[in-house]
């Protein structure tokens, strides 16, 4: 019978991945990203991780791999298409790196900056 709860518990991430895919149709967001909030509000909710979901969920997780095969495979099967644009897309990702590393360290030194004001102290009214 606990093979049944992990069915229920797969079931369920799969549910939570069309709730998602519902809500993507109001909010543009990603179907599986607005399913994983909801899961996250309802552990929130739920203030633990039902057993069978995490036994699920680490399975999951543990053979990812697997489930990028079918996606490594459709990049082989454009090999050549890549091969004729190599040299813009070695361009595009150099260029879309440094502008994300430079804008994300301008961030950070903006954040960072150390002001002249001394620290507020709390004061007894």
């Amino acid at each position: 019978m606990q093979w049944l709860k992990y069915i229920l518990a797969l079931m369920s991430l799969v549910g939570l991945w069309f709730v998602g895919l519902s809500l993507s149709a109001f909010i543009p967001l990603p179907a599986s990203l607005l399913g994983l909030l909801v899961l996250l509000l309802g552990l929130m909710w739920l203030k633990r991780i039902p057993p069978a979901l995490l036994k699920v969920s680490q399975f999951v997780l543990g053979h990812m791999l697997v489930l990028f095969v079918p996606a490594t495979m459709g990049v082989l099967l454009y090999a050549e298409k890549l091969a004729d644009n190599l040299l813009w897309l070695i361009l595009s990702i150099v260029v879309s790196t440094v502008l994300s590393l430079g804008i994300t360290a301008r961030i950070c030194q903006r954040l960072w900056q150390p002001t002249d004001q001394p620290p507020a102290t709390p004061h007894d009214d």
